[in-house]
């Protein structure tokens, strides 16, 4: 990963200095403010179940690009830095499927270093669980080569299932439905979403 040398900001040349504990690349300009926090990103990734004559089904989709190319995984990809995670993770199950579902909770999230699953970027990657609304699996061809709903049973005789995937399916379906962190009132703000636990008793 390249150094940031100067301010996106002002395009003024960074200096390393002493802030929030630790020295960081700072622009020195009267004028501006910006710290250079470190590259980080947020992906998510959405759990949609359906029941087929009896038994529940979890999509999965097999991706066609590298990293990782042929391996199966829960539909999902990195939020824009103006969408809020509700919308890009139904979006993104959409683009990469063509299912049409949508939030209930969150039943999951990782968090990785730089470097650390292949990405350049420490990551925060949200497992949500969303409800089935409407349409079969099709697929692009290119960044998507396949997408099916599988049992647990068969994604135990598939090849290339990602350990997380299948990690997050099982969250999802050992745990009730609204049980994880639903969003909950904006707060009055735009832009703003809160995630809280709802389905709780004292």
């Amino acid at each position: 990963m390249a150094n940031m040398n100067y301010c996106p900001k002002c395009a003024t040349p960074l200096e390393s200095r002493l802030e929030g504990g630790r020295d960081r690349m700072a622009c020195p300009a009267d004028h501006c403010n910006f710290v250079h926090f470190g590259d980080f990103s947020i992906g998510c990734a959405g759990v949609v179940t359906r029941v087929n004559n009896g038994v529940i089904e979890a999509l999965l989709v097999q991706r066609g690009h590298n990293p990782f190319a042929g391996t199966w995984q829960i539909p999902g990809g990195y939020a824009e830095n103006d969408e809020l995670l509700t919308i890009a993770v139904e979006r993104e199950v959409e683009e990469e499927s063509g299912i049409i579902a949508t939030v209930n909770d969150v039943v999951a999230f990782r968090h990785s270093l730089a470097g650390t699953t292949g990405g350049p970027s420490t990551n925060v990657y949200i497992i949500f669980r969303l409800d089935y609304q409407s349409g079969e699996p099709t697929v692009d061809q290119d960044e998507i080569a396949d997408a099916g709903f599988f049992t647990l049973a068969q994604m135990e005789s598939m090849e290339g299932v990602q350990g997380l995937s299948k990690w997050g399916i099982q969250q999802a379906l050992r745990t009730k439905s609204g049980s994880g962190l639903s969003v909950g009132e904006q707060a009055g703000r735009q832009g703003w979403q809160i995630f809280g636990l709802t389905n709780v008793t004292r």
